[in-house]
């Protein structure tokens, strides 16, 4: 058991030195001795938990992204309001995405570089991640609280939202993630003009 727990911890090492690298340098620039260098190995030790820089990058993504889709997934089926799973989603993918601008940029910019069964496995979760924001709006279509916007034109909105974060938003600056997570929530469902009556001061639940 220790000797697997240290496994996994020098794998974790390992993802967050390649992340960090990878969003410095990009993919192509981040060579596996550098990867070594920051984790203090001999590059051929490296490949005893990896099989190429591309299964790095797979692996450092397919963890990444399965951590967020089986919430966003979970949150879809849940038994109550359309609108509250909604808000509940937006809220969860926005923190969760926002709050690793390192993985994100990868996300973002070096996914294309996997080839193969490993970029059809990237895309097929992408298409999870539509079919379960599209679900929740669909329900808020059906249930007469959406207007006549195509879920996918929605779905990739709030998409772009959140995932160009890594290249303004400082988390050290005045704002937090879950604060801007709570401001793209009011900017997604409500807008940013002041319906007549409304408060200035509006801000989401």
């Amino acid at each position: 058991m220790a000797r697997q727990n240290k496994g996994t911890l020098q794998e974790r090492k390992l993802f967050d030195a390649a992340a960090r690298l990878f969003a410095e340098k990009g993919y192509h620039g981040a060579s596996t001795a550098d990867l070594a260098q920051a984790l203090g190995l001999r590059k051929s030790s490296l490949y005893h938990y990896m099989e190429s820089k591309e299964d790095l990058l797979y692996r450092l993504l397919d963890d990444y992204m399965s951590q967020g889709l089986a919430e966003i997934e979970e949150l879809a089926k849940l038994a109550e309001e359309p609108e509250s799973k909604l808000r509940r989603a937006l809220i969860y993918y926005a923190r969760f995405y926002i709050k690793d601008p390192e993985r994100l940029v990868l996300l973002v910019n070096e996914s294309a570089r996997l080839t193969g069964w490993r970029r059809r496995e990237m895309a097929a979760k992408q298409r999870r991640y539509l079919a379960a924001f599209n679900s929740i709006l669909g329900e808020l279509k059906a249930a007469g609280q959406m207007r006549d916007i195509p879920e996918t034109v929605a779905s990739f909105s709030f998409f772009g939202m959140v995932h160009y974060t890594y290249q303004w938003f400082n988390s050290k600056g005045r704002l937090s993630a879950a604060e801007l997570a709570d401001l793209f929530l009011a900017i997604f469902t409500r807008g940013v003009l002041i319906s007549p009556g409304s408060a200035s001061h509006d801000r989401p639940a």
